[in-house]
């Protein structure tokens, strides 16, 4: 079951939807109460988080306090947890007074009144001094009265002495912090900063410093399952890691938007999700100052690890403006130091998320770059299952049915029409029983025109009953329909029975049944040989092209070869827009059938799948399982040349990016892009090792 997560703020929980939804970071947790445990009257073990934005360091320390508050073994302390961002704080004196304000808020409500008439007296105190001294005395007086000590949660730290002018806070900090065992602070930021490196600073070597580092691959699981309520879809997590960057926020986000959806569906529809969340983005980036968020907006427009110069140029600014932005924005955590070197430092986006959402968003070329890495990821983290390619090839097989009857009248139009409409929104049980009405009520005509209406209304009844997962029941209608008009010699009719064939065949391999399948084919194959119909030239192809699937699944290779070589001869002869998809995906299904067999596919099909890509737009399914035997078989740099002589190049960009990497060369890219070609390469290396052994 799915746990309560708000949005982008944790601080709105309770404990309880604290407890319920803390699932990663739990090594973090366990060091910090173990610290807190291990402290005594005379030791302070203040700590420090150090997280980019959204990468769990609020739903941390929160964990902590709710854990303060429940465990017996903890009952020495009171935490006192400071608002996410503290604003009114810019000086000592106004810190402590945050401090006392949030623990007459915080503290049991009996004991509260007194806090805040402390507070508000206080409040008038202008002289910083003495405002710090009497708060840290009414804090230290509330400790010993109640016989606790106060553990202070404080967020953004770096900021915060961002925003003190006053060179001697963290002087004075430190010397109560040093000083006073009754105050522990756990604080965090969202970037190590000059406070704490610094050796000549107030802060430095006071904090143990705790890292949150970018969650991996089974903690973006274990947090996909807590917040959706189950696993997350085949193959989802690698990708959503990658275009998250790990960010346990972003992943929170994406999870709640794809619950319900399928891997594939929630990649399509990934401009949905941040459309979605049109709020959360923009208001990060109306959060930043004018000069500021140009350069960040540049930085995203680069959509690479950057340098000074480059983000400078394109941002139309001076080098050293455009240095001093980037050293804010890292402050803030927006933006994430990603290698180079001391004097040539490269720059990067912290949510990787948003990079994705502007590029989307701002309709450039880079957003045809977002897409196609999207795709391609589809294809590569989705398993290249022949079931799935079978579906893809039935829905092209069933493209042309629907169609009204040749010779039709006015009530079988509408009909017809009525019962189509009603299967595409979903109404199964009235779309049937149209089908039937209509049946009925043409069924005994004996004219060619009824005849047809008839064998109409039976193969869209036997298609949409197995497009709806009515499987044994479209086998049925489909013995029935194929019953009624066994011996017609109608070129219509006998197109229409071969549309039928090719259902039946689908729903016997949905249950489990090749064999039939592949009979059921020749039947339709053998029907195709009888009638002279100007569509059945489109069928003979994707009826070949399932015979070849099936074949494979039956493990005949060899006859699955022939089929498919068949289908390749025909498609590579004739053009037009169905061939754009069923060419290409012929050589998918083939060339799967030959790494079977321990084989590469040819020169000739290779060539004729980057043709086929380049022609439909887009990276289909099995894409790139079929190529990688080949580019193992022929080398790196072969193959590099004839992808990047390929209009299908841009579509394959982690792919030529895997491939330049291997060759030794070290392309600039996107993070996400060359995380994706790491793991194509992973997937080169597998291949090339199975062969090996073969």
């Amino acid at each position: 079951m799915a746990v309560a997560v708000k949005k982008y703020n944790p601080g709105f929980l309770s404990d309880e939807e604290i407890i319920a939804s803390f699932c990663v970071r739990t090594a973090e947790f366990d060091s910090l109460v173990e610290s807190l445990r291990e402290s005594d009257a005379g030791s302070s073990p203040h700590s420090l988080v150090i997280g980019p934005r959204g990468s769990g360091k609020t739903h941390l320390l929160l964990r902590v306090a709710a854990e303060v508050r429940r465990n017996p073994a903890l009952t020495g302390l009171f935490p006192v947890t400071y608002a996410e961002e503290s604003y009114e704080v810019t000086t000592c004196g106004e810190f402590w007074l945050e401090c006392l304000g949030r623990l007459a808020d915080q503290a049991p409500g009996e004991q509260r009144d007194n806090l805040r008439l402390t507070y508000d007296d206080l409040r008038t105190v202008t002289d910083d001094q003495a405002l710090a001294d009497r708060c840290i005395g009414s804090l230290l007086d509330y400790a010993d009265r109640h016989k606790t000590r106060l553990l202070l949660l404080v967020e953004n730290l770096n900021m915060l002495f961002n925003d003190i002018n006053d060179p001697d806070v963290g002087w004075r900090l430190r010397q109560t912090l040093q000083t006073e065992p009754r105050f522990i602070l756990f604080g965090s930021a969202t970037s190590r900063f000059d406070e704490i490196d610094n050796p000549d600073h107030a802060l430095y070597d006071l904090f143990r410093i705790i890292t949150l580092h970018p969650l991996d691959t089974a903690e973006c699981e274990t947090l996909w399952q807590t917040v959706a309520g189950k696993s997350s879809p085949d193959g989802a997590v690698r990708p959503l890691e990658i275009l998250t960057g790990g960010n346990a926020r972003l992943l929170t986000i994406i999870a709640r938007f794809g619950a319900d959806r399928s891997f594939r569906d929630l990649m399509e529809n990934l401009l949905d999700l941040v459309d979605d969340h049109t709020e959360y983005f923009k208001s990060h980036l109306e959060a930043l100052p004018a000069q500021e968020r140009r350069v960040y907006l540049a930085l995203a427009r680069l959509w690479k690890p950057s340098t000074t110069r480059q983000v400078a140029d394109l941002a139309r600014l001076d080098t050293n403006a455009c240095s001093a932005q980037l050293k804010r924005l890292v402050r803030r955590g927006a933006v994430t130091l990603e290698g180079g070197t001391p004097r040539r430092r490269q720059y990067y986006l912290t949510e990787r998320l948003y990079n994705i959402y502007y590029l989307l968003r701002s309709g450039r070329i880079t957003d045809r770059l977002v897409q196609a890495l999207i795709e391609f990821m589809v294809c590569l983290y989705s398993s290249a299952e022949l079931a799935k390619l079978l579906a893809i090839i039935s829905n092209d097989l069933h493209a042309s049915e629907g169609l009204p009857p040749s010779v039709a009248d006015q009530v079988a139009n509408a009909l017809l029409d009525e019962a189509l409409s009603l299967s595409a929104i979903g109404r199964q049980d009235d779309a049937v029983a149209v089908f039937d009405q209509f049946v009925k009520q043409f069924e005994s005509d004996g004219d060619h025109s009824s005849l047809y209406q008839v064998a109409t209304a039976l193969t869209n009844k036997s298609t949409f009953l197995f497009r709806t997962g009515h499987v044994q029941d479209s086998i049925v209608v489909c013995d029935y329909s194929l019953d009624r008009f066994e011996g017609c010699k109608d070129d219509d009719i006998l197109f229409l029975m071969v549309l039928t064939l090719g259902t039946k065949a689908m729903a016997l391999i949905e249950m489990a049944e090749p064999l039939n399948a592949l009979r059921t084919l020749d039947q339709a194959l053998a029907h195709i040989r009888e009638a002279d119909h100007p569509l059945l030239g489109f069928a003979t192809p994707q009826l070949l092209q399932l015979r070849g699937t099936v074949l494979i699944h039956l493990n005949r290779p060899k006859e699955a070869i022939e089929a498919l070589d068949q289908v390749i001869q025909v498609y590579s002869s004739i053009d037009g827009p169905t061939i754009e998809v069923n060419l290409p995906f012929a050589v998918i299904v083939k060339a799967l059938a030959l790494d079977s067999i321990g084989q590469p596919m040819t020169e000739f099909d290779f060539s004729l799948l980057l043709k086929g890509l380049a022609e439909a737009g887009s990276i289909l399914p099995g894409s790139i399982e079929a190529m990688l035997p080949y580019i193992s078989a022929v080398g790196t740099i072969q193959a590099l040349g004839v992808i990047q002589a390929s209009p299908a190049a841009p579509l394959l960009l982690p792919l030529v990016i895997a491939l330049q990497q291997e060759a030794g060369q070290t392309p600039q890219v996107a993070k996400e892009v060359a995380e994706v070609a790491s793991d194509v390469r992973a997937k080169m290396a597998d291949v090339r090792a199975r062969h090996a052994q073969a």
